[in-house]
């Protein structure tokens, strides 16, 4: 059925990518793909990054507004009811995850189970709540304030996906192996878990979710109190 799809060609979709100075053909009308209006390239783009021509911002941009966030929500973790109850529904979405699986056994899950894998794998790093709601809170404040930024929810949940993804990704393991002679062997493993496609989503929402009270109360504060980390975010 998908295949008999992309072979109709080109007749209900457009001819070139509709991201201005691509000129690359649709994958609909390449015939390799299902995409009515954009390329091959900028399909992949978006499933990396939550957008078709925006990139994930670099862990320096989100910088000043982590600092704040972070700062801000420590001043008020305390009293404010709705960080307590998002710091509590963070911390179940945690421990309801289930167990960690090494990142060489995620391939042909699917996309809801390596999410989840995602999230125990915080937290067996011991990430806490609070940490993941200021993520959460400087993403929104962040995407807010570059006037560049690329709106939307489905770019914000994987960029808060993508931010958190960076406190713990991967799996690391390290042994010492004694050859023949006796000498010791340092060997390293270091595997990553590819980041893109429904898994930035599902995890991101899952973070996101319970936090939309807190940003929705606390995003213009956090937003005020960046004023004394420095600069805007630097234009693309």
């Amino acid at each position: 059925m998908i295949r008999r799809r992309i072979d109709l060609g080109p007749l209900t979709a457009a001819a070139t990518c509709a991201i201005p100075g691509c000129g690359r053909p649709t994958m609909k009308a390449a015939r390799k793909g299902l995409a009515p209006h954009h390329c091959r390239k900028h399909v992949e783009h978006r499933a990396r990054h939550g957008s078709y021509w925006h990139s994930t911002y670099t862990a320096a941009e989100l910088k000043p507004y982590l600092s704040a966030a972070t700062s801000y929500v420590r001043l008020w973790a305390e009293t404010d009811r709705f960080i307590a109850a998002a710091r509590a529904a963070v911390q179940a979405t945690l421990d309801e995850a289930g167990p960690v699986e090494i990142a060489t056994r995620l391939k042909g899950m699917s996309a809801g189970k390596r999410a989840k894998i995602g999230l125990a794998r915080l937290r067996v790093a011991e990430v806490k709540p609070e940490r993941i709601i200021s993520i959460v809170l400087a993403v929104s404040a962040l995407t807010d304030d570059d006037p560049k930024s690329h709106r939307t929810k489905e770019f914000r949940t994987v960029q808060i996906c993508k931010a958190v993804h960076r406190l713990s990704s991967g799996t690391h393991k390290v042994w010492e192996i004694e050859d023949w002679q006796g000498r010791k062997r340092r060997t390293e493993l270091h595997a990553f878990p590819r980041s893109s496609g429904p898994v930035l989503r599902l995890m991101g929402r899952m973070l996101e979710e319970p936090c939309e009270l807190v940003v929705e109360k606390h995003l213009a504060g956090v937003l005020a109190y960046k004023q004394r980390y420095g600069r805007r975010p630097r234009s693309r």
